[in-house]
């Protein structure tokens, strides 16, 4: 039988613990939460009491979560996630065709696969809501450990293994590298020394999409481009390249039109070193809802007819 302090909590103390965090204040917290100020601060020395520790620190700019607080606060969205979860499935035992979806994706999955799926969810379930996140995978990651997020496609880890999560390699996207059609850099010019010694608009720095660049360029014995602009791939950045003699690493679907229109140029790298694997990630324990199940599924489907399209 499970024992100690932890098991004698209750649901609503995690999530009056995530709502105080949020706000800051037991007032601001209370009137979210919809009790009074002294029941929501009966409630705080009860956890207190049971877990003989502290899981608040009050000060002059409000309240703030101690370890022992935040550590019941990461759990406790992970608990929140599964109880909207479970209300979900119910639901769609009903006959609903609703439900929510959270994902992060990368900065290229947006233009090639996430809105064909989502098109075809919302035919399937026209009251789905959809919350999307872009960035990279360290910072996704960390919200999909915490429950604010359900899945991520997109950038693949440069650690093999992440614990707390598992993944599966969907396809593999080719962006390409692109120049105004004014650019000096020829064509016929083209080298891996040549692209290390040139201006580039780079992913943000630290990010896994910049050590990927850079493990590129490392496998020629070559240091990775140094920018000078670092910005994620979007329509920034293509706004920046249409303008600069810079090279850009950017999704086939965004820049296509350009190129058509002669305003941007493809430079070709022969062996298509520039090869990003896409990875679906969700959480390793735990059981998704089933518009996350069929999500997936879409997202699958839809690698799979236009993965030469990628």
């Amino acid at each position: 039988m499970l024992q100690g302090p932890v098991f004698q909590l209750e649901f609503k103390h995690f999530r009056q613990l995530a709502i105080l965090a949020e706000e800051g204040s037991i007032r601001a917290a209370s009137r979210r939460l919809r009790i009074s100020q002294p029941a929501l601060s009966r409630s705080i020395r009860s956890i207190e009491d049971k877990l003989q520790a502290k899981v608040v620190e009050r000060g002059p700019q409000g309240v703030t979560l101690t370890r022992y607080g935040e550590i019941l606060r990461s759990y406790g969205r992970i608990i929140d996630a599964n109880v909207r979860f479970a209300a979900e499935e119910i639901e769609d035992h009903r006959g609903s065709r609703s439900g929510s979806i959270r994902m992060g994706i990368g900065p290229y999955e947006g233009f090639t696969i996430v809105h064909r799926a989502i098109d075809r969810m919302r035919k399937r379930r026209p009251d789905l809501e959809v919350t999307i996140l872009e960035g990279d995978f360290g910072s996704l990651s960390e919200k999909l450990l915490a429950g604010q997020i359900d899945l991520i496609l997109g950038p693949t880890p440069v650690e093999k293994n992440t614990p707390g999560l598992t993944g599966q390699i969907l396809a593999h996207t080719r962006p390409v590298l692109v120049v105004r059609s004014s650019h000096p850099l020829t064509a016929d010019k083209v080298d891996m020394h040549i692209l290390a010694a040139s201006n580039w608009i780079l992913s943000v720095e630290g990010t896994n999409a910049r050590k990927w660049i850079g493990e590129v360029f490392a496998r020629h014995g070559l240091p990775p481009p140094k920018g000078p602009i670092s910005a994620y791939p979007s329509m920034t950045a293509l706004a920046m390249v249409k303008e600069m003699d810079l090279i850009a690493l950017l999704p086939r679907q965004l820049v296509e039109r350009d190129i058509s229109e002669g305003l941007l140029r493809t430079l070709p790298t022969g062996d298509e070193e520039f090869v990003l694997p896409v990875r679906l990630t969700t959480r390793e324990f735990g059981v998704l809802s089933p518009v996350n199940r069929q999500m997936i599924a879409e997202l699958k489907q839809v690698c799979k007819e236009i993965g030469d399209q990628l």
